[in-house]
């Protein structure tokens, strides 16, 4: 894999653009069929046209590449239900997927692709889609030879197990310091602060290992930590488990920090299962710090979160709170922050809350700086 295109220009997507220096591959294009046609995808993103075109003539740019990455399944899923059906973009999936496979390109989905129909389909037509391994088999063994998995009970049961993970959650080595990055709710930026202060440690002369919970953790050599990836394969009560798993693995491997960024909101929702999970990948992780990316509204939601990271997470206070310049509102729609609104979002944390930084998502690389100077001081 070494010249890739992507489909489509979605937050998947715009990810694998921000960070493509992490990877090993070049992007060449992005395929669309609904938006910024004609655009370049890292001016969209970064602000820098980069040569990436956006484009939905898949025929001309599958001539420059030998990988198409799919960041959609398919069918519709998210918030692109409406979309989905207002564009034809089933159908257009698979003639974009067949055009790759006559250019005998590979087919790579960071997806799991679970659709009976769009099974029945590529298996008719003799298209194979790679889909990206969650769990690399280093890790694999380490969970399967290190840990007793819990029964299966009933519901209730297993909800209590989440609760009592602590008994095979041994102590970490003092050298590696695990930094937690959480949010008030979903899309604000979690990707984002996670991957850029990988990339900022990285280039301060750390060795890092990030614990990703977008389903692109494979194109940037990291275990991934998506939980939706993760039950496809495994049963969920044993989540926790392979967040800890992670993180004695990069303590093998001499790391200095380990990241993890939660997945959706830190807060509980209605399902209470998945609420349960929350408590206990933060008790398997044990944080030294914690950041949390917060909301322009969302005060009660923040003084909850603290709550779960104090009784949880072990953390006091965390040591940054971060605020998006944008968030994304609807399928390809975001609200942008002026310079203004952001430095008086800040200014009120500061007043409300006793966090040691406030930064904005993007700032989050200098920190880096700070997290070194507590690692020497404070861990050591």
């Amino acid at each position: 894999m070494d010249n890739v295109v992507l489909y489509p220009f979605n937050k998947i997507t715009q990810g694998i653009i921000r960070f493509r220096d992490l990877t090993d591959f070049t992007v060449r294009a992005v395929v669309d069929f609904v938006l910024h046609k004609g655009k370049d995808a890292a001016e969209l993103v970064e602000g820098q046209a980069a040569g990436i075109p956006i484009t939905d003539n898949f025929e001309e740019v599958f001539g420059i590449a030998d990988t198409l990455i799919l960041n959609d399944p398919g069918t519709s899923f998210g918030n692109n239900e409406s979309v989905y059906g207002e564009h034809n973009l089933s159908q257009l999936w698979r003639l974009l997927v067949a055009s790759a496979h006559e250019h005998k390109l590979r087919i790579i989905s960071v997806h799991e692709i679970i659709d009976r129909p769009t099974l029945d389909w590529l298996l008719k037509n003799g298209i194979t889609i790679e889909i990206l391994p969650q769990i690399p088999a280093s890790l694999q063994h380490r969970l399967h030879t290190e840990y007793a998995f819990p029964s299966p009970g009933d519901e209730v049961a297993t909800y209590l197990s989440y609760f009592d993970v602590d008994a095979q959650m041994t102590v970490y080595n003092r050298n590696i310091c695990k930094v937690g990055i959480f949010a008030t709710r979903g899309c604000l930026g979690k990707f984002t602060a996670q991957m850029s202060l990988f990339r900022a440690l990285q280039q301060a002369g750390e060795k890092v290992q990030a614990i990703i919970t977008e389903p692109t953790a494979a194109l940037f050599n990291q275990p991934g930590g998506d939980i939706m990836k993760f039950i496809a394969h495994k049963p969920l009560n044993q989540y926790p488990y392979y967040i800890h798993a992670a993180v004695r693995e990069a303590e093998s491997k001499a790391c200095d920090y380990v990241l993890l960024s939660g997945q959706g909101s830190l807060l509980p929702n209605e399902n209470f299962v998945i609420a349960a999970t929350k408590v206990s990948y933060l008790r398997a992780l044990q944080p030294d710090l914690t950041i949390l990316i917060a909301g322009y509204d969302d005060d009660e939601q923040i003084r909850d979160s603290l709550d779960i990271l104090r009784i949880y997470g072990n953390a006091s206070r965390p040591f940054a709170i971060l605020i998006p310049d944008k968030y994304e509102v609807d399928f390809g729609e975001y609200i942008s922050k002026t310079p203004q609104e952001i430095e008086q979002r800040k200014e009120e944390i500061r007043s409300r809350f006793d966090a040691e930084h406030v930064e904005s998502v993007l700032d989050i690389g200098s920190l880096a700086g700070k997290l070194a100077d507590y690692k020497k001081t404070v861990r050591l």
